[in-house]
């Protein structure tokens, strides 16, 4: 055996890498379909080149690419030349390309699912009318602009949440350890830090609301459902500070919120199905890995739940601020 051949616990390793999932893949490509740089592709191509148009040779090589620079695939085989807008060759694992076969496959499945969500649509202007080539359609350019970042872009999507205004320090350092926990493989661990984010931003919006009840309660208008004991301050205050359990105090939250029908113009909540199912979710995937139920969570579920919550924090911190300063 020379210095040069694998070992078989080597050759192991590389068989059981995890395959990139279809979700990855699919934010891979629309962040190639949208790059302007020329480090992904050897010749220093990208779509918006060409009228953001091309063939599913060019939307593969680069998204491989792209997959090497963020170094989610190995590096092991260069990256093969091609014409812009040619058919090009046929992928095959450990030969020409760093994609094993599960994801060869997701790639196929995930153009698709682009021409399937209207991102991409068949015929490229003055080459064919006919797949594989493409271009990019009015809602995939703005699917582009709106592209997620994912938590395997560590400072991306911290950065993310340290761009929303007025942050809390401490839900900043819940989702830190959950980033790293993530791009540790700790799913368990991961959701848990999401969960105690998901608590701290219910308690400082609480806190928040007291403010808000003792400014305004002179003006506000109660419905008749919400009874009182005192005024509506106290009465709050009062109420919430008999439990401890954080579902508990979200729902006399909610209670007390909805029960008031002439609220300042300028607050603005996430809509009740949306702040209803999210907190439950949150609260249930917390309370189910925090307990011994020999539940593992894997990186899909993980990963989604880290894209919704970025919009959860952000309405939820305007919420709490808005609270605090009308």
């Amino acid at each position: 055996m020379n210095g040069e051949q694998q070992t078989p616990s080597e050759v192991i390793i590389e068989e059981t890498r995890n395959p990139l999932s279809t979700y990855i893949i699919k934010n891979l490509m629309l962040e190639v379909l949208g790059y302007t740089d020329k480090d992904i592709d050897p010749e220093g191509h990208y779509f918006k080149q060409f009228n953001y148009a091309g063939t599913q040779n060019d939307l593969f090589r680069l998204t491989e690419g792209l997959a090497m620079k963020k170094e989610f695939i190995p590096n092991d085989i260069r990256l093969r030349n091609a014409a812009w807008g040619c058919h090009g060759d046929n992928l095959f694992e450990k030969s020409n390309t760093n994609f094993n076969r599960k994801e060869i496959e997701r790639l196929f499945e995930t153009f698709s699912l682009l021409l399937n969500q209207n991102i991409i649509a068949p015929g490229m202007y003055r080459e064919s009318p006919f797949l594989p080539f493409f271009h990019v359609t009015d809602h995939g350019l703005e699917c582009i602009r709106q592209k997620e970042i994912l938590p395997y872009d560590y400072d991306g999507y911290l950065s993310q949440i340290r761009n929303v205004p007025d942050i809390d320090s401490w839900v900043l350092h819940y989702m830190t350890e959950a980033v790293q926990c993530f791009n540790s493989s700790c799913y368990n661990a991961a959701t848990i830090m999401i969960g105690l984010s998901a608590e701290k931003i219910v308690l400082d919006l609480i806190e928040a609301f007291k403010i808000y009840l003792t400014n305004h309660k002179a003006n506000l208008v109660t419905k008749s459902n919400l009874t009182l004991q005192g005024n509506i301050d106290t009465s709050f205050s009062t109420e919430i500070d008999r439990v401890w359990q954080i579902s508990a105090k979200y729902k006399i939250f909610i209670k007390y919120y909805t029960g008031i029908k002439n609220h300042d113009s300028s607050i603005t909540m996430l809509d009740e199905s949306a702040r209803n199912t999210f907190y439950e979710y949150i609260r249930l995937i917390r309370n189910e890995v925090t307990h011994p139920a020999d539940i593992k969570k894997d990186e899909t579920e993980t990963l989604l739940l880290f894209v919704s919550f970025i919009k959860y924090i952000t309405l939820q911190t305007k919420l709490t601020s808005t609270f605090k300063n009308v």
